[in-house]
């Protein structure tokens, strides 16, 4: 499965109503909300063709190239992703807790 990523920077945005109203309507072209860190950038996702050729087609159509770096940790029953960057995923930060090993989660490189 392959992903595209794109990031809205909420603060940037002219007010035509409310942060709210901007996600539902990403949502509605098929973006699913990953986070939005403390300084108002929301990241999203969506799946897109396992053709590369139709990733590059995607990104042009969005007007925006992937974003953000590839997942060194993987969940494979929810295919949940962590990039190793910034704060750890909640994810894979709940496996920590409950004492399991996170290397399990590493994904091959």
């Amino acid at each position: 499965m392959i992903w595209t990523y794109r990031k809205i920077a909420l603060n940037q945005h002219h007010r035509r109503g409310d942060d709210v109203e901007l996600l539902c309507d990403a949502g509605e072209e098929g973006w699913e909300l990953v986070s939005i860190l403390p300084n108002n950038v929301a990241y999203l996702k969506r799946k897109i063709e396992d053709d590369p050729a139709a990733a590059e087609t995607d990104h042009q159509h969005q007007g925006e190239p992937a974003i953000g770096p590839k997942p060194k940790y993987r969940d494979p029953r929810t295919d949940e992703t962590w990039s190793g960057r910034g704060r750890m995923a909640t994810w894979l930060k709940r496996k920590q807790d409950a004492g399991e090993d996170i290397e399990r989660y590493r994904v091959a490189e």
